[in-house]
């Protein structure tokens, strides 16, 4: 998982990068063309920011019983639908 430290870092960065950006290109296409890109990452990063806040806060809330289903119903799931398989494999001939 990201942390928030790591979140925000990436976000300064992306900052950084975007001013460099605009003092680089002068008025034109191009530089309308790196903008959008740029500020389609910046909205990506504060996107998956938030995101991630959320699933953290949902990872910190989760009690053991829960995790434990989950677990369980994830590594019986394949043989479940394996033992279906077969059974209606046997049942069709």
């Amino acid at each position: 998982m990201i942390t928030p430290t790591a979140a925000g870092q990436e976000e300064a960065q992306l900052y950084e990068e975007l001013r460099r950006t605009i003092d680089e290109f002068e008025e034109g296409e191009q530089r309308q063309i790196v903008l959008n890109r740029m500020i389609k990452r910046l909205r990506f990063a504060k996107w998956r920011k938030d995101r991630m806040r959320k699933v953290d806060a949902y990872c910190q809330r989760i009690k053991p019983a829960t995790l434990w289903i989950i677990l369980a119903t994830g590594a019986l799931a394949p043989v479940l639908l394996f033992s279906m398989f077969i059974w209606v494999s046997l049942w069709v001939e």
